[in-house]
């Protein structure tokens, strides 16, 4: 399948007006906060390695706040929306010390303009000063814990407002709920050269993962062991290690499609998730002939308020050739229940 992280740097989907409507009224009504800051921190960095945050007041009037984001969290896009950090109106004077203690001023690169933490993803707007794009580092420190980019995208062509999305890596830092972060991330100049930048955020909306206990299932086809399981507004995400008995069995279970079902009763069908799934090739026992593998999924739009997921295997789904037809059938009697 393809990586759903991809997908983001493409094209989005329409939103819908009526969900467009009601994120945009969940972010303004955020807007007053009793305490929300951004600034930045002083450290020994390179000249021209300094930021200044400012107020998101042209950006708001020309771009949505993250509303295509928003949309693909589905049911979870209005609590999301209500957990964005937009900086106050104003501009803070920044100083940086120069590496001799001397405290000099400097001109920004990039402004920060909004936020989103929930523990599983940090999201990030950032307007372009002076370079012509963003390029940075794949490696963004978060309280002094290494976490991974997954893509810099600017929002229209030429606006030079740049969507950033940062997968948290660091379980501590994920379950922490803190209420500061300081954000490292290395910036590519236009010598080619990368230079450090800091910022942080502090504010009483940041979020942080909820997760469950291993579950382990004995089923009638094998067993499977329910692992990392972790919900978030921005992700629900879950790891399942099989043992199954037939290569029948094997064959449905191995195409990582499935419906699923939330406490609620509301079911999702395969082409209905936006999922990110990766499978780990299947060592065979030579005795039993029991096949062995791990699956793992991140699911953006399931609803993370829920008390479990229903998990039913999918099968068919793809023709002869292996291209998702979306013809798959759900079997009911290969379902479990993973609990959140």
């Amino acid at each position: 399948m393809g990586s759903f992280k991809e997908t983001l740097k493409q094209e989005f989907p329409r939103t819908p007006e009526s969900f467009r409507q009601c994120v945009n009224n969940a972010v303004s009504e955020q807007r007053i906060s009793k305490r929300k800051r951004f600034h930045f921190a002083r450290t020994a960095i390179p000249v021209a390695a300094c930021l200044i945050l400012v107020s998101g007041t042209v950006m708001a009037a020309e771009f949505p706040v993250f509303t295509r984001w928003l949309a693909e969290l589905g049911v979870n896009g209005q609590e999301a929306g209500g957990m964005i950090v937009h900086v106050d109106d104003g501009r803070d004077a920044v100083s940086v010390n120069d590496g001799r203690g001397e405290v000099v001023e400097q001109e920004s690169l990039f402004t920060v303009t909004d936020v989103y933490y929930d523990g599983a993803t940090l999201l990030f707007l950032a307007e372009s000063c002076g370079l012509p794009e963003l390029a940075f580092g794949d490696h963004v420190i978060i309280n002094g814990t290494d976490n991974r980019l997954e893509y810099v995208v600017e929002l229209e062509e030429g606006s030079g407002i740049w969507q950033c999305e940062v997968s948290i890596m660091d379980e501590e830092l994920a379950e922490s709920n803190p209420e500061k972060l300081d954000v490292t991330v290395q910036v590519y100049m236009a010598s080619g050269e990368k230079q450090d930048f800091t910022f942080t955020i502090e504010s009483d909306k940041l979020g942080s993962i909820s997760t469950a206990e291993d579950q382990c299932f004995e089923l009638s086809y094998g067993t499977v062991e329910v692992c990392d399981v972790q919900t978030a507004p921005s992700k629900v995400s879950f790891t399942l290690k099989w043992t199954v008995y037939s290569e029948e069995d094997f064959e449905i279970l191995r195409g990582a499609l499935f419906f699923c079902e939330d406490s609620s009763g509301v079911r999702y069908a395969p082409n209905e998730l936006r999922m990110n799934a990766s499978c780990s090739p299947e060592v065979r026992s030579e005795g039993t002939g029991w096949i062995e593998f791990e699956q793992s999924f991140e699911i953006q739009n399931f609803d993370s308020a829920s008390e479990y997921m229903i998990f039913i295997p999918a099968e068919g789904g793809y023709d002869e050739e292996g291209s998702y037809v979306g013809t798959e059938s759900p079997r009911e009697d290969m379902s479990f229940m993973i609990k959140f």
